[in-house]
């Protein structure tokens, strides 16, 4: 009895791997870790695999490429602010001086303030993009991320029964 209970574990486990995998990645491309910020910062909405997955017209593909690209600007932007700050930091810690906790307090306020616009403007690019959807496409979104949310309890949980 315990084999099969083995077997039917790594199964379920390599199920939700593949699963997870099909979702978090566009077809025919490696997903770069640009895409995937985008994806983790408008909570999923953008996932390239997602919106794939709920067929949308040629109009609301435009829509959302709007939404994408006003996303990818932004975090480019966000992206060459935090690395100016994190460098100002990094050169701190590295120098020969002390150094204290209210010497890079400026930049670490900076870095944080930063994190939170760039997650304000991810929840509204998935506002954007919720709205262009249509309520089957949305229920269909939904039952989506239920199904991947039970698969990946049930993957914590074989993990976690494994050690």
């Amino acid at each position: 009895m315990r084999p099969n209970r083995i077997m039917l574990g790594i199964g379920t486990l390599i199920l939700g791997l593949l699963v997870m995998n099909l979702v978090s990645f566009p077809v025919h491309a490696q997903v770069d870790a640009m895409t995937q910020a985008r994806i983790i910062a408008t909570f999923g909405l953008m996932s390239p695999r997602l919106l794939n997955a709920l067929n949308l017209t040629t109009e609301q593909k435009a829509q959302i490429e709007v939404s994408n690209e006003a996303f990818r600007q932004a975090q480019r932007a966000y992206l060459a602010e935090v690395t100016v700050l994190r460098r100002e930091v990094a050169d701190k810690l590295f120098g020969s001086n002390p150094v204290r906790e209210a010497d890079v307090a400026a930049q670490i306020t900076k870095i944080a303030d930063l994190r939170e616009k760039i997650l304000r403007e991810g929840f509204r690019i998935a506002l954007d993009v919720r709205s262009v959807l249509r309520p089957d496409q949305l229920a269909k979104a939904a039952t989506i991320r239920q199904q991947l949310q039970e698969i990946q309890s049930e993957v914590r949980t074989l993990l976690n029964e494994n050690q």
